[in-house]
């Protein structure tokens, strides 16, 4: 006997399957042997909402894209999406969003849609594998974007409130948690962990931080990260510690030495040299012995970056457990930004990095993962639509990723995507995400959560 939600995990993909064809609880009822009445039963069990406005709303969602950017008129539009005849696409349309078909195409609404939803438990389909995750910021704890993470995703990364600039801009200890916290105990009240980002980097930091003696940085660095880990001990059980302290653009000479690599342009480099890294990650051990300790750094296909970063994790492990006599790590996590364009994706160098860092033997966590389909300088590009090349393109690439990421899963802990629509993301010139600005998804969200089944 079918369980109910593999039921409905089929009902729903069904119906995104066929938003601009004939679709109703009748035809979904004998698709998979159910009576409608039990069929509709189950679903206003499990989602509190009659699958008929379900179906109503998910049309009127994705018809937008094809209002605005499409070459068709409102009537076509109408019967391309199953509705009788143009008035009733046009009054229903009103009821859902406040205003007219025409109303959109003329002023540019940004529209609350109706995501799509989840029959089954968020994350099930790589729950052997690794949690997928996704950030959180200020816009996405309005219930339209929140809903659809907690429906989607069982990890969450908070995108900028925990940086230092966010928590304290003041010297002397005057902490800003109130908004952090609202965010973190939403969060964790939805039974979605949280991992911590981010305790020491060059940005998003306080200037009064680095300045002073050599004496007072280290201990406004020692203060800090005590004060946050502290604050957040017991709900937050990993943390980025250090966040991109390797240059770019580095050769196979300067992979050699590691210490040669850092970045020595930034504050806490210029207060504290080379040294601030493990004093970060020691102190961080210090205050809470509990949680996780990640380092987090981009461009790590990169083979001499990568390998650079190899050798300084190696290194700060191996000083840190003969010094203790631990065999516990210090640094027991690398966070691996992910950040591709479509024009330049190589899969090869992709599985070589995280081959590469297995033989550390820590926790690697894709921390940061999207994929563009135009350069990062491109603009912001809040009304860009993906030709249908790209899209697939694009879709493709994700696919292949999760392939990739999945034959590393016994050393994968967590792959977080790096922003949950187009249009608020950073690189939305890119129109990087799973679902469009919208909020419909893209066929890179059937990559990653329906073709890969």
């Amino acid at each position: 006997m079918r369980r109910p939600n593999d039921v409905l995990e089929g009902v729903l993909d069904t119906i995104e399957k066929n938003l601009k064809d004939e679709i109703n609880a009748d035809i979904l009822a004998d698709e998979f042997s159910l009576s409608s009445i039990h069929l509709q039963r189950l679903f206003r069990q499990k989602f509190k909402k009659s699958i008929g406005k379900y179906i109503r709303s998910r049309k009127l969602s994705a018809s937008i894209t094809d209002l605005l950017y499409g070459g068709l008129n409102v009537q076509d539009i109408a019967m391309e999406y199953g509705f009788s005849y143009e008035q009733a696409y046009i009054i229903s349309f009103r009821r859902e969003f406040g205003f007219t078909p025409g109303d959109l195409r003329r002023n540019r609404h940004l529209v609350r849609t109706t995501p799509p939803l989840q029959s089954y438990v968020k994350g099930s389909l790589y729950k052997n594998n690794f949690l997928v995750g996704n950030i959180i910021k200020e816009k996405y704890m309005d219930d339209v974007y929140f809903n659809l993470i907690k429906n989607h995703f069982n990890s969450i990364t908070p995108e900028n409130i925990l940086k230092p600039i966010s928590l304290t801009s003041n010297r002397g200890g005057a902490y800003k948690w109130s908004y952090a916290d609202q965010m973190i105990n939403r969060t964790l009240e939805n039974g979605i962990p949280v991992h911590g980002h981010v305790l020491v980097w060059h940005y998003w930091t306080p200037a009064w931080m680095t300045k002073g003696t050599r004496t007072e940085v280290e201990d406004n660095l020692k203060n800090y990260i005590t004060d946050v880990l502290m604050h957040y001990h017991g709900r937050i059980h990993s943390w980025d510690v250090v966040n991109e302290a390797m240059r770019d653009d580095l050769s196979a000479a300067d992979a050699e030495d590691w210490e040669r690599c850092l970045r020595t342009d930034t504050p806490w480099y210029r207060a504290l040299g080379k040294n601030y890294i493990e004093t970060a990650f020691r102190t961080a051990r210090e205050a809470d012995p509990d949680i996780t300790l990640y380092y987090n750094d981009y461009r790590l296909t990169d083979p001499h970056k990568s390998e650079a970063v190899r050798k300084m994790i190696y290194e700060i492990n191996d000083r840190y457990k003969k010094e203790t006599g631990q065999e516990r790590n210090l640094i027991e996590g690398l966070g691996i930004e992910s950040h591709y364009q479509i024009k330049n994706f190589d899969e090869n160098k992709t599985r070589l990095s995280l081959e590469k860092f297995t033989s550390l033997d820590i926790e690697l966590s894709i921390s940061e993962l999207d994929v563009t389909a135009a350069g990062f300088d491109e603009g912001e590009g809040k009304d860009i639509v993906m030709s249908e090349y790209d899209t697939s393109l694009q879709a493709r690439i994700y696919a292949r990723l999760f392939k990739i990421y999945r034959e590393y899963s016994d050393y994968i802990s967590r792959v977080t995507f790096w922003g949950v629509d187009d249009y608020s993301s950073w690189r939305s010139a890119g129109t990087p995400c799973l679902f469009d600005r919208y909020l419909n998804p893209k066929k890179a969200y059937d990559a990653v959560f329906i073709s890969n089944k």
